[in-house]
């Protein structure tokens, strides 16, 4: 099958983790982003116009919705960038978001 030359430019994933608890047991979680498709271009440009700016920053600039993030109340949390920068709190979740981000926002090898 032949490649196209353009893309749609959101796209949607799930990203997965886990985070340990008390007890130090792993407990798995997912959410899912939609964001803005950058090209390679544009990411390179970014990284080095925003060299000072956080992992954080850059999602922010590039998310546009979420689903599967829930309150401690298990309710859905509308997104908002807020609610991102509050997630992104969590050590380590904006760093997960971010590779997730760059794996799926390009091609990848097909087994």
């Amino acid at each position: 099958m032949a490649i196209k030359i353009i893309v749609s430019d959101t796209v949607g994933f799930k990203v997965k983790g886990t985070i340990n608890d008390a007890a130090g047991v792993a407990q798995p979680f997912d959410f899912n982003l939609t964001c803005t498709r950058l090209d390679a271009d544009q990411i390179q440009a970014k990284l080095k116009s925003d060299s000072e700016s956080s992992i954080t920053d850059f999602m922010a600039d590039v998310v546009m919705g979420w689903s599967g993030v829930k309150g401690e109340d298990d309710k859905p949390i509308p997104y908002s960038e807020e609610s991102l920068r509050q997630l992104f709190k969590i050590a380590g979740v904006a760093a997960v978001s971010f590779r997730t981000y760059m794996t799926e926002v390009g091609a990848k090898e097909k087994n």
